[in-house]
């Protein structure tokens, strides 16, 4: 459920209450600053964030916020200035003298997404935690403020001075509507749990709608009558009923502050059981994938992640995409579709003067734009070492080409025509053509591709680019990362296992038999009568038992574990084999039966170490981009349509942002 959405089902819900809440006007205010700078946030210059991979299905994500109270408006720094005098006040009482104190300024840092809000504790530079608002009083602040605004957006309809229209009998005749708005929204708001799905109490039979029946009705009417007006406050309430506020005391004497934080991840590791062990085996040659989502301001110029795992791991790849240009994109979509149906209705021999130099400038302002989104992805391939191929957008590369190049073209009377409508290149398919690839090779995700990996360690750094248009509250980022077992030694060690264990099983089979061949008469009928089955049944236990406690086998649940999966599946493979071979010469089985068993012991382990030499676990090799989900303009996922590898786990903050 929306905001909105939230708010109807509270009021049918809610008791109407017989006094109106506690909800101070200068608390509005404050509560307002608070929502309107942890939506633009234009005081935090840059965002680092820490992903730590040690364990499958966990991760450790820690953030590290520059803020600069210069950046902060003048409307926000008095507002929540005003704050201070706030603080451990009922709404509604004056504050009473309080002694001198250092001023502090109290400032969002993030939204937290409410479902998954957990105790977090804010650091300074020096290590010293840092005051924080509680959830409680901060959603108080934001629930006067949201019932203050929706009052002001109602009170400026027209016919909010009519007195006999139903807006203005709500805003200035009676009360226990407002009173049960007031209520809604501050129940909403201070408590943590908001609904999910609608409920209905049944009424009562041989009853009529009373006079709480009415109230309910009135204050559902004017939400339903007023939507249109309500389209953005919608979008407030919904922002405020979804996210908690993370809102901390910074000294105003400083400017610059560099702050601290821990956050938990939402993880998506659960897996059918089949298709998890299936996933397992196959890791151990392509590598560990794991994908990560966040949030972060569309404000915001440069974002950081720092990715790490444990020693004796390495990130062999890894990529970061970010939707900063999707607006951008879907609107440049728009005007070549756009653009096209014109080109069709106004052909150059039919179009006057005024209609062809509308379109002409037109055409213009739509291609320079696609020239330069090209050319910064250009950019960005080059930059990550990929290839944006003429091939995989002829079309975009045909007309950023008409755009930039400055071609002419000769008339009939021999006068160069510098119109773009006249460019050969310049026609309806092309641009139809353009604005698909645009959305088919998702052009509206850029890429950042890691190339500087330090083994356990690696850095992305994404920076917005001043032409970028920074619609919306928000920017999706998605990055995504390959490990692979850095010892190089656990797929060799099985091996080297492997063949011990089938050499151990050839060399009694060849004392037993007399022979290294263990087939024929001879030898069946020696391997039906061995003499003294004890002695062979405790060579085959063991030296292989000796042998598997000298393997260094990591723990299942670590990503080396997770790795190192289909080594020790082959290592209990190979076990279960020579048990097998020991098991028949204990039970004095007939001479065919040990044989079999004997020919299993052998060559399932030289079978496991063939096809762990045959692995590239231990090699380097890259994955292709297509493969992992980076965009598909990139390289050759810009026409691979090879289906990406599924992630072995994803990590997402759930719109922390």
């Amino acid at each position: 459920m929306d905001g909105i959405d939230s708010l109807r089902h509270a009021i049918e819900t809610i008791p109407i209450p017989g006094a109106p809440p506690r909800l101070s006007r200068q608390g509005a205010a404050v509560g307002l600053a608070l929502l309107d700078t942890s939506l633009r946030l234009n005081h935090v210059r840059r965002l680092t964030e820490r992903l730590t991979v040690v364990e499958h299905g966990t991760a450790r994500r820690s953030t590290e916020v520059d803020v600069s109270l210069k950046l902060l408006d003048e409307g926000q720094r008095q507002a929540t200035a005003q704050l201070q005098d706030l603080i451990g006040q009922e709404h509604g009482e004056r504050a009473a003298s309080r002694p001198a104190r250092q001023r502090s300024l109290w400032v969002p840092l993030a939204r937290l997404p409410r479902r998954d809000v957990s105790p977090i504790d804010v650091f300074d530079s020096s290590g010293q935690k840092l005051p924080r608002l509680t959830q409680h009083e901060a959603s108080r602040l934001v629930a006067s403020g949201l019932y203050r605004l929706l009052r002001g957006i109602l009170a400026s309809d027209e016919n909010a001075q009519t007195a006999k229209h139903e807006l203005n009998t709500f805003l200035f005749q009676v009360h226990e509507p407002r009173w049960l708005i007031q209520q809604a929204l501050l129940t909403l708001l201070t408590e943590r749990n908001h609904p999910e799905e609608e409920f209905a109490l049944a009424p009562a039979g041989g009853t009529v709608a009373g006079y709480g029946r009415q109230c309910r009705d009135l204050a559902l009417d004017i939400l339903a009558g007023c939507s249109e007006l309500l389209v953005e406050y919608a979008y407030l309430l919904n922002v405020a009923v979804r996210d908690y506020m993370l809102v901390v005391a910074l000294d105003d004497s400083v400017e610059e502050h560099r702050l601290s934080y821990e956050t938990p991840l939402h993880v998506d590791a659960r897996q059918p059981v089949a298709k998890e062990q299936w996933r397992r085996l196959a890791s151990s040659r392509r590598g560990y994938v794991v994908t990560y989502e966040t949030m972060i301001p569309a404000t915001l110029k440069s974002y950081h992640l720092v990715a790490r795992t444990a020693p004796e791991a390495e990130i062999s790849r890894m990529y970061l995409s970010t939707d900063a240009d999707r607006h951008q994109v879907d609107g440049l979509t728009e005007d070549l579709v756009s653009l096209a149906e014109r080109q069709d209705a106004a052909p150059l021999q039919e179009a006057d003067g005024a209609r062809h130099k509308i379109l002409e400038l037109q055409a213009q302002s739509v291609l320079r734009r696609l020239a330069d989104l090209v050319r910064r992805r250009k950019w960005e391939a080059g930059q990550s070492g990929v290839e944006l191929s003429p091939r995989s957008l002829p079309a975009c590369h045909r007309l950023a080409a008409a755009a930039t190049t400055g071609e002419a073209v000769r008339t009939d009377s021999g006068e160069l025509d510098n119109s773009l409508r006249r460019h050969p290149e310049f026609t309806a398919a092309n641009l139809r053509e353009a604005a698909r690839e645009l959305t088919e090779r998702e052009f509206g995700q850029d890429l950042v591709l890691v190339n500087g990996i330090a083994d356990n360690e690696a850095r992305a750094y994404w920076r917005r680019s001043g032409g970028r248009d920074s619609r919306g509250d928000h920017v999706r980022v998605r990055a995504t990362l390959v490990l692979k077992d850095s010892t190089k030694s656990g797929p060799l060690n099985v091996t080297f296992y492997a063949l011990a264990v089938a050499a151990v099983s050839f060399v009694l089979g060849w004392l037993l038999v007399g022979s290294p061949w263990f087939y024929g008469r001879t030898a069946t009928q020696e391997l039906g009568h061995i003499g003294d089955g004890q002695s062979v049944i405790t060579m085959l236990l063991l030296l292989p038992g000796f042998l598997y406690s000298r393997l260094s086998l990591p723990p299942r649940r670590t990503v080396l574990g997770y790795l190192g999966t289909l080594p020790q599946a082959l290592v209990q493979l190979s076990i279960a084999a020579i048990a097998g071979f020991a098991a028949a010469v204990a039970t004095q089985s007939r001479g065919e039966v040990v044989q079999v068993t004997l020919t299993i012991a052998v060559g399932v382990p030289v079978l496991a170490a063939l096809v762990l030499f045959s692995q590239a676990s231990w090699r380097e090799s890259a994955i292709p981009l297509s493969r992992i989900g980076a965009p598909r303009w990139a390289g050759t996922g810009a026409w691979d349509r090879r289906k990406p590898l599924d992630a072995d786990v994803r990590f997402d903050s759930s719109g922390g942002w």
